[in-house]
């Protein structure tokens, strides 16, 4: 997704901050959490969505040695679940579609565009979710309806706090700077597209 190694450092440090916390210091186990900030977002603990699954897999019942690999079981599941006869590319083809049409972040277009989500959720749950990410994300800069279409898009898909998860630099820079919906549609497929070769 267009990050270079260096801005990783903090996220990498973050996720090792954290799984302290948990007595979870190996490097490999470590690196597993990495890999699950990779699928889940940057400060994945700190999304709503993934409260239950990180207090399960951080549980005291469950030895500190094999809390990563419970980690890594749950991120699986949420992205089988997310993908489930989709991917990131088609993902990007349909939120295209409606930016250059100028839709807005209404939950029924998010539903056609995320409809994994909308699987794994109830709709109550998901209108709960998106009315705690107009709250949490007061980014002034997305001011077009389709500049916080893909905001809030992309937060269903890599993490609600993917503006600033490093991994995201191009996608965060172009959703905040593309008020043409033509551009952004198109600078949203091209990502994915690089993503997906």
């Amino acid at each position: 997704m267009g990050a270079s190694p260096e801005p990783l450092i903090p996220l990498v440090n973050t996720v090792a901050d954290w799984a302290r916390r948990y007595q979870v210091t190996g490097r490999a186990d470590v690196t597993r959490l990495c890999h699950v900030a990779a699928a889940l977002g940057y400060r994945f603990w700190q999304d709503p969505r993934f409260r239950g699954p990180v207090e399960a897999a951080m549980s005291p019942d469950i030895p500190p040695g094999r809390r990563a690999t419970a980690m890594m079981g749950q991120a699986k599941t949420w992205l089988r679940g997310l993908w489930a006869d989709d991917s990131p590319r088609a993902f990007s083809e349909r939120l295209a579609e409606r930016v250059r049409t100028g839709h807005g972040p209404q939950p029924h277009c998010l539903q056609d565009v995320v409809p994994g989500h909308w699987r794994m959720f109830s709709a109550t749950d998901n209108d709960r979710l998106l009315a705690w990410l107009a709250r949490s994300v007061p980014d002034t800069s997305c001011v077009t309806a389709h500049q916080r279409l893909a905001l809030s898009a992309c937060a269903l898909v890599y993490g609600v706090q993917w503006l600033n998860d490093p991994q995201y630099p191009r996608l965060s820079q172009a959703v905040r700077l593309h008020s043409d919906p033509d551009t952004l549609a198109q600078t949203l497929v091209d990502i994915h597209a690089e993503a997906s070769a």
